[in-house]
């Protein structure tokens, strides 16, 4: 494994004097294209793959390829050239990429999202244009140019084809289970209950139907407490939400911001609570679900999370509507006044995520998407 970085010189540089009577956005996409031309200069020469993960890093694969020469075997040039008509720059995909997208990183989808948290939200009709017309240069220049996608959930695997027009492979990945050991799970007693939930704070984690949940839990008699884990700084406007939520509520004492946790702390906490809660909404896959699971716990799952995709209602989870505080409050209150049922779902979970998902299992099913593309060519078109 080699760690490589922009040359410093590349990071202090300054852009070009013209520059500066250009938008702010403009001047930071020139910025993040030096950027990414300085680091795919740093990359040496005489690998097989490239294989770029989420945002930007898909940049640098386009100018490595770009800037740099690579030999071909004869069966691999043969292979290219006899797919050619599928390749619309057949020289360019000499050397392969291969994109792990984690979240589409275009800018109307990103209006598109926070809009499917607060309706309200509302851009001027020149931003909007000014959006698509980024995402333009981005999939033209830069996407198009990967020779496949892959994604970890048909949530993304259609939003590439509808932002994009372009194909995606799904390819889920799981818990390293020998990390997150299983541990038989308690039913909840005497109406008492600890809930989990965990992600970075982002408005998509909509924290707030969870907390509001525990309000209506407690209010009919419940005792009822939340755990929300994940780096509180990413979005201090949304913390600052989320406080003043749990306080005008009047239940600062059954809420608890963790904030981030280590490895094994994280352990801990799915062994020591009685239900994961993963309530985001529209959400990428999640593999936290699957990590509780693993660890004994029974979950509840978002309609519009991407994991839901493979979860079955009443069998292996209990799934709640998104952004709905009553639905999220009505399953946990299932959970804790039926044993049974905890036990069944618990159990269920578990034998699921160990059956299907794994990182050998993840391994297999990437390699068979980089054998298309050395076999074929450029898959995604």
């Amino acid at each position: 494994v080699h760690e490589i970085s922009a040359p410093r010189r590349a990071r202090a540089e300054h852009l070009p004097p013209l520059t500066r009577f250009l938008p702010s956005p403009l001047r930071s996409l020139i910025r993040e294209n030096q950027l990414a031309i300085a680091l795919a200069q740093e990359i040496k020469d005489g690998y097989d793959l490239l294989n770029p993960h989420d945002q930007v890093a898909y940049k640098v694969a386009f100018y490595y390829k770009q800037l740099v020469k690579h030999p071909m075997s004869n069966t691999m040039l043969s292979n290219t050239m006899s797919n050619s008509k599928n390749i619309k720059h057949p020289m360019f995909n000499i050397l392969p990429s291969v994109w792990n997208m984690n979240d589409l990183p275009l800018k109307l989808w990103a209006y598109d999202h926070r809009r499917g948290q607060d309706e309200t939200f509302r851009q001027p009709w020149y931003r909007l244009l000014t959006y698509r017309l980024f995402d333009s240069y981005d999939i033209k220049k830069f996407i198009r140019r990967q020779d496949a996608i892959i994604v970890v959930d048909f949530f993304n695997r259609d939003l590439v084809e509808r932002y994009m027009g372009l194909r995606a492979f799904t390819v889920r990945n799981g818990p390293d289970f020998e990390h997150f050991h299983f541990r038989e799970h308690e039913p909840p007693k005497n109406r008492s209950v600890r809930v989990l939930t965990s992600g970075i704070f982002l408005p998509h984690r909509r924290y707030e139907d969870s907390i509001r949940g525990i309000k209506i839990l407690r209010d009919r008699g419940y005792d009822a407490t939340l755990t929300i884990l994940g780096l509180r700084e990413n979005d201090r406007d949304y913390d600052a939400k989320l406080v003043a939520l749990v306080r005008e509520a009047g239940i600062e004492q059954y809420i608890t911001f963790a904030g981030s946790v280590s490895e094994q702390h994280l352990i801990d906490l799915y062994h020591t609570h009685h239900v994961y809660t993963f309530q985001h909404h529209l959400q990428s896959d999640g593999l936290s679900p699957f990590e509780a699971a693993a660890c004994g716990m029974p979950i509840i799952v978002s309609k519009t999370a991407g994991c839901h995709e493979v979860l079955t209602d009443g069998e292996n989870a209990l799934l709640i509507e998104p952004k709905n505080p009553e639905d999220w409050a009505e399953k946990i209150a299932a959970l804790t006044s039926n044993p049974d049922l905890y036990r069944r779902l618990a159990t269920a979970a578990n034998s699921f995520v160990r059956t299907n998902f794994s990182w050998e299992k993840y391994t297999d099913g990437w390699l068979e998407v980089v054998d298309k593309v050395r076999e074929h060519g450029g898959q995604m078109h």
